[in-house]
């Protein structure tokens, strides 16, 4: 019993630091949102509700 609690311990810190915190990017923007990687706009069930 003892063992466990510090293996649960040691299993959370280990993948709070693997993991880390979530980021977003320096220039987050919403310039290119709804469009392809390539800059077309989105088609079929990818678009946007207000582009019909």
């Amino acid at each position: 019993m003892k063992y466990s609690i510090y293996f649960v311990a040691l299993f959370f810190a280990l993948s709070l630091v693997a993991c880390g915190k979530p980021t977003a990017p320096e220039s987050a923007s919403s310039e290119g949102y709804g469009t392809t990687h390539e800059g077309k706009p989105a088609e079929g069930r990818n678009e946007l509700p207000g582009d019909k």
